[in-house]
């Protein structure tokens, strides 16, 4: 059994972990590998190959919510991948998962990123000044899902707004009666135009993610199950798709001389994301319960207790990585990172999200090669699950 003497989490707070949970996570790996932690009532796992384990065998672990601990996500979306596990997880998974294969985002979306980002693009460079975690990643990121689902809209605002409410629901902590209401509201507005241009599509299929799925699925999924999962495939599309845009464009922004490189080499840029994606994780734990008592480096786990396998921490584990706190677009191994998880819940939305990342910020750092960071508003990365740059302020001549 390791000894957990040398190391307490008992004084760690939430706003400890969101600004900086680096140093608390190098602590926990060397003397408390599983780490109960009070101010987030669960079991936190720090070191790499234990969170493999921890999100490969969905036998032991399953996302399937307990009688103590509701999934925010299921009250609100309903029955999804992210609350089920076994064969009704594979069934679903299995069908969304083939229009993200990466030979059919590379084909069907290619054209429509690299417009996108011009588009974007052309809006800010006037101003020699901008906002970039708004009016790029966000922007970027939004616009991608939207058209790759296949939704016909005049205007994107409304997205917008729903994903802004989805997020303080799923996020709702202390119950707040009127964020869920506001949550459940905006649901059901989505739900009534993904149910219309289901029926649009039936009739007009196209190249989009949603035709192919109405098409291809036949009694594989029913109509709950369909609207459910899209509604987790455009929330996952908008929050960890733009914090992989602005955690990255942080990182070169505040390591310029590698921002120079990959601005002279565009073939360096995929490794930068891979080393941003491993040094900043947008999403920092996946939570898993014990679907029996299990015991882990002699701390003994009760069935049903929530652990987390933390993500953001496996992701420096110096049993994997060398000098893992320095951010080095050259690392041969960056793309061991768990950032987009693993196992049988391997982000199915990472081969968009990578060719979304690839050629917006190609767009971005070439069309203004004097980009850097604005000296006078830094905001670094910020958040203990979900975490992101809250502002990305920078200046060009």
């Amino acid at each position: 059994m390791e000894s957990q003497t040398s190391f307490s989490a008992d004084t760690i707070t939430v706003e400890q972990m969101a600004r900086n949970p680096y140093p608390f996570f190098e602590q926990m790996q060397v003397h408390a590998p599983v780490c109960w932690v009070p101010a987030f009532n669960m079991w936190m796992l720090t070191r790499h190959a234990d969170v493999m384990e921890l999100l490969r065998d969905a036998d032991a672990f399953t996302m399937e919510p307990q009688p103590d601990y509701p999934n925010p996500m299921q009250e609100l979306f309903g029955p999804m991948m992210l609350s089920i596990d076994g064969p009704d997880h594979k069934r679903i998974r299995d069908v969304f998962i083939e229009p993200f294969r990466p030979r059919h985002v590379r084909e069907w979306y290619t054209n429509l990123i690299h417009q996108i980002s011009e588009t974007l693009v052309d809006e800010i460079i006037d101003q020699n000044t901008a906002d970039l975690d708004k009016a790029f990643s966000d922007k970027l990121a939004i616009f991608v899902i939207v058209a790759a689902l296949g939704y016909e809209v005049n205007d994107i605002r409304q997205f917008r707004d729903w994903y802004d409410e989805f997020g303080a629901a799923i996020g709702n902590i202390h119950h707040d009666s009127d964020i869920q209401s506001r949550g459940t509201r905006a649901f059901n507005n989505f739900k009534s135009i993904t149910l219309a241009q289901i029926e649009t599509l039936k009739e007009k299929p196209n190249q989009s993610i949603l035709s192919e799925l109405i098409h291809h699925i036949g009694d594989q999924l029913t109509t709950e199950e369909l609207v459910s999962n899209i509604a987790l495939t455009f929330f996952g599309g908008v929050e960890t798709t733009s914090a992989m845009f602005s955690n990255t464009l942080w990182a070169l922004l505040t390591h310029p001389e590698q921002l120079k490189e990959v601005q002279d080499n565009l073939g360096l840029l995929p490794k930068a994301i891979e080393e941003s994606l491993r040094w900043e994780a947008p999403v920092q734990g996946g939570m898993r319960f014990p679907t029996r008592d299990v015991e882990i480096h002699g701390v003994s786990l009760k069935k049903g207790e929530k652990i987390y396998g933390m993500l953001g921490a496996s992701n420096r584990d110096t049993a994997v990585f060398q000098d893992p706190y320095t951010f080095n677009i050259h690392r041969p191994n960056a793309n061991k990172h768990l950032s987009f998880a693993y196992g049988p819940h391997f982000c199915f939305g990472a081969p968009l999200a990578r060719l979304e990342a690839q050629i917006g910020i190609a767009h971005l750092i070439q069309r203004i090669p004097t980009l850097r960071i604005d000296p006078d508003r830094k905001d670094p990365p910020y958040g203990h699950e979900f975490r992101s740059t809250p502002t990305l302020f920078a200046i060009w001549d």
